[in-house]
């Protein structure tokens, strides 16, 4: 998935690390700690009532620089730097070590060698996507287009995380307990198609939109040349149009943030007469979902109107959408030119990143992304002691020990609905630090080349 907020997550459990780390190092530090409100901080020229968190900041942001390879900095910044750093010789050890083929630790020293091969991966351009690429230029109807665009389906969407709403593929899907049945999981299926943020990006006449399309079919030219299509002008200006005719039918964010128009249960038989136009068994079954009964569709019209545009427009342009989006998808893998060209737009251009980071953090980025429990399990054992996790586990009892107090004091709540409450908090899971069992990676096959 590509798109300009896009960023390496790191792997849940050090993320879930950080601040608990972080807390316990300064906790047990001889060092003494301050506590309060630090008034140099604050910029009292401005009113409260104007701007509170100005008022509140104003004088830090004034005088803290964000580094050039960043659109933001704040606390869990410089917590994340300090992981970063830590995990960076984690790996460099790692790699440093004779691992026996195939174990997490090779795995995870070959993942981060191949990504810094730059040399290797200069001298390879755009072979590795030359089978991919071939496949959608083979495409001659629209039931194989179906299954193509079925095939790049992917579980990349969180409706509720408002940084992970968006995919480029035509559709996204995610996976969580169902509106009317919590106790099983669902599966809904959200709208997409387009590289830009939003719609907003296609259909707003502002200066800075305005701006930004014009760019960004510069940009989309620029990738075509890249990989060498022949015609690349007439390419993208037929890939920018289907995307605007996309976003025409897409649904806005403000929508889509409205749960109540979201439940909406389709069965698999549904979709050929509630959204004709896409041939939806090619569709599923490219998907490996032609088993599936029914999803749960969040933006109905949506679907009704991309699936139209499937019919509707030519199937030359979908293919230069597949190809063109195929090589975004990848373009941090791709040789030097097209990640610095993807990043001269999505970064530098939409979000005022000026300098793209170091190569070395991306490459950790992407060990987190692809074997974050592999990496985490080291992390924890390293710099999350046993001794933390205690005391993490005891002041989340103690919490659970004051709800139950606060649920029998609440004086408005009636005996039968504490009762429940109370229910609910026997229920309740949390977990401290990383997981009672860690994911299986003896399937992924890692080649240090």
């Amino acid at each position: 998935m590509r798109h300009p907020f896009k960023t390496f997550a790191l792997a849940s459990c050090v993320l879930s690390l950080l601040l608990l780390t972080s807390t316990y190092a300064q906790k047990h530090s001889p060092q003494p700690q301050s506590h309060g409100i630090i008034i140099a901080n604050m910029d009292t020229s401005v009113v409260p009532g104007d701007d509170f968190y100005l008022y509140a900041n104003g004088a830090w942001i004034q005088r803290t620089p964000i580094p050039p390879d960043r659109s933001r900095i704040g606390v869990f910044s410089k917590l994340a730097d300090l992981t970063e750093k830590q995990t960076k010789g984690i790996i460099e050890t790692i790699s440093k070590s004779k691992s026996a083929e195939g174990s997490e630790t090779r795995q995870i020293a070959d993942l981060y060698a191949s990504f810094m091969d730059e040399k290797g991966i200069e001298s390879r351009g755009f072979a590795p996507l030359k089978p991919h690429l071939e496949a959608i230029a083979a495409i001659k109807n629209k039931q194989e287009l179906a299954r193509a665009l079925g095939e790049s389906l992917r579980a990349d969407v969180d409706p509720l995380n408002n940084t992970n709403f968006h995919t480029a593929n035509l559709f996204g899907l995610w996976t969580a307990p169902g509106f009317e049945d919590s106790d099983h999981y669902a599966a809904y299926l959200l709208q997409g198609g387009v590289e830009l943020p939003s719609r907003d990006y296609y259909l707003s006449d502002t200066p800075r939109m305005k701006d930004v399309r014009a760019k960004y079919h510069d940009h989309v030219v620029a990738m075509l040349k890249l990989a060498g299509f022949t015609d690349p002008e007439a390419r993208a200006g037929r890939i920018v149009d289907l995307e605007h005719s996309i976003a025409e039918k897409q649904q806005s964010l403000a929508d889509n943030e409205d749960i109540h128009k979201a439940n909406n249960t389709w069965k698999q038989s549904d979709f050929a007469a509630k959204a004709p136009g896409l041939d939806w068994k090619q569709f599923f079954a490219g998907a490996g979902l032609d088993k599936q009964e029914q999803f749960t569709v969040w933006q109905p019209a949506a679907f009704t109107g991309e699936a139209a545009l499937v019919e509707s427009a030519p199937l030359e342009a979908w293919k230069d959408w597949l190809a063109y989006h195929l090589i975004e998808d990848y373009s941090d893998f791709l040789p030097k030119a097209v990640a610095d060209e993807e990043f001269n737009f999505f970064d530098k251009i939409l979000t005022g990143t000026p300098s793209q980071r170091p190569r070395w953090q991306r490459g950790i980025g992407l060990v987190n992304r692809f074997l974050g429990d592999a990496l985490g399990k080291i992390y924890a054992k390293k710099y999350f002691p046993p001794k933390a996790k205690e005391e993490a586990d005891a002041m989340v009892a103690n919490l659970i020990a004051s709800f139950r107090k606060r649920i029998e004091a609440l004086p408005w709540m009636a005996p039968a609905t504490k009762a429940e409450a109370q229910k609910k908090l026997d229920t309740l899971y949390v977990g401290i630090g990383y997981p009672e069992s860690w994911h299986d990676y003896s399937g992924y096959e890692v080649k240090a080349d």
